[in-house]
């Protein structure tokens, strides 16, 4: 067990060693270590502990009380201050700069930070709330994804990991973010165009918040990905800032990841994020398969062939089947085929086909047995049908328009070679496509 558990703690049923004793220690060593945070103007509560250093978030006066039961600035800072009785936040509200992630736990220390990227903005020192060698990615209808190096803007990365590990549960804070890229989500504020009023009309009133040219553009979350992942990882941390969920934006994060992996192309990776995922990580991936494989199979995006699911243009009465396994759905759509067996039984719209099995007939002291034995090589199908899978994506309220725009991508991820046939789909609503 840690040393820091108190001598005088009631004595445990538990064994010495028990796991279940240590998950109980781990469990008080990583109580939250900050009650609230202001992110530029937002105050919202912290959910999970963050290796914030103690020399900062700790005020001077706090630091004094229990310098002499250990060291500030150590590794176990946070145990042996629980350790002495300490359960509740270290930190009460900790302030961070929505500009570069930089934390202190003073108000007054906030403002004048604040002021500083203030006059920067107003001077045209500084234009985004990203670092200046960041580049634009994605940009449509105000939302921006930026890339950031994390070998060259360590402190930024850094910033940003630990503000992010107030939200994530089972993720490690790396400070050598040198190995990592990360992408951060920017949201600008459409300019607002003053109505014209006649006579002596009263100038509609509005928010200072609204006026400050520091929150015109704000960072809404982030995702990093390795640089060199050995599992062909296309995503390692995500984050939609807790203001800013329920808006579609992880949706949004986790298409880019799958497109930044450069799946379509030649050389490119079909891969995922990293795993085990959390609880709330692998609601939201299943919710994304699901939405991908929907508009796959729907013909409305295309894949990495530019090619739609349902070729067929004429109706017929007997519907032609598409067959394709599940390691040519994944291909197609830049998914791992566990991935898409997972939407799969998420979505519930499989049926599944038992192998035909042939006669075989042997004789044994004058009787004749008949045994049925699947051929050799014969795989089990699924059978999916098109109407199943509208039934799904009205049950849940699913656009199959992705939320993600091809036309945003810049750079070398902008789009190329389109399906501009105007191939209209005209497949018949009980069309059925096999995989296996």
């Amino acid at each position: 067990m840690p040393s820091a558990v108190p001598v005088t703690e009631p004595t445990s049923l538990l064994q010495e060693g028990s796991p279940h004793r240590s998950r109980r220690v781990s469990l008080r060593v990583l109580n939250r270590n900050i009650g609230q945070v202001v992110l530029g103007n937002l105050l919202f509560e912290t959910w999970y502990y963050s290796p914030y250093p103690d020399t900062v978030i700790l005020g001077r006066e706090h630091l004094s009380t229990i310098k002499h039961a250990y060291t500030p600035g150590s590794a176990a800072d946070l145990r042996q201050a629980n350790a002495h009785g300490l359960e509740q936040p270290q930190c009460d509200r900790l302030y961070v700069c929505p500009c570069c992630f930089r934390y202190t736990p003073d108000a007054n220390d906030f403002a004048q930070h604040l002021q500083v990227h203030r006059t920067r903005r107003e001077q045209g020192l500084e234009t985004q709330p990203v670092p200046e060698s960041a580049f634009k990615v994605y940009e449509w209808e105000g939302h921006a994804i930026w890339e950031i190096d994390g070998e060259r803007e360590k402190s930024y990365c850094q910033n940003l990991s630990l503000f992010g590990k107030l939200f994530l549960e089972q993720k490690s804070v790396f400070f050598d973010t040198g190995g990592f890229k990360y992408y951060a989500l920017t949201y600008t504020k459409p300019q607002a165009v003053a109505p014209v009023t006649k006579g002596r009309g009263r100038k509609r009133s509005s928010s200072v918040f609204e006026d400050d040219i520091l929150y015109q553009t704000q960072v809404l979350g982030f995702f990093s990905k390795e640089n060199l992942s050995w599992d062909a990882n296309n995503l390692a941390c995500i984050l939609v800032f807790p203001p800013f969920q329920h808006r579609q934006l992880g949706q949004l994060l986790m298409a880019v990841s799958y497109k930044l992996s450069g799946w379509e192309w030649e050389g490119g990776v079909i891969g995922g994020p990293e795993k085990p995922l959390s609880a709330m990580g692998r609601k939201s991936y299943l919710r994304f398969w699901s939405e991908r494989i929907a508009r796959f199979f729907m013909g409305q995006s295309a894949d990495a062939d530019a090619k739609r699911v349902f070729h067929r243009k004429k109706q017929t009465i007997h519907p032609r089947k598409e067959e394709m396994t599940v390691r040519e759905i994944g291909e197609r759509t830049g998914m791992l085929g566990e991935d898409v067996v997972a939407a799969l039984n998420e979505m519930g719209i499989c049926k599944v086909v038992v192998p035909k099995r042939k006669k075989t007939s042997s004789e044994t002291n004058g009787i004749t047995s008949h045994d049925g034995e699947p051929e050799p090589e014969e795989l089990a199908s699924m059978i999916i049908q098109r109407s199943r899978v509208v039934e799904w994506a009205e049950k849940h309220r699913v656009d199959l328009v992705s939320p993600v725009r091809e036309e945003g991508f810049l750079g070398e991820w902008a789009l190329s070679d389109l399906d501009e046939s105007g191939d209209s789909d005209e497949e018949g609503s009980d069309s059925n496509a096999s995989s296996s």
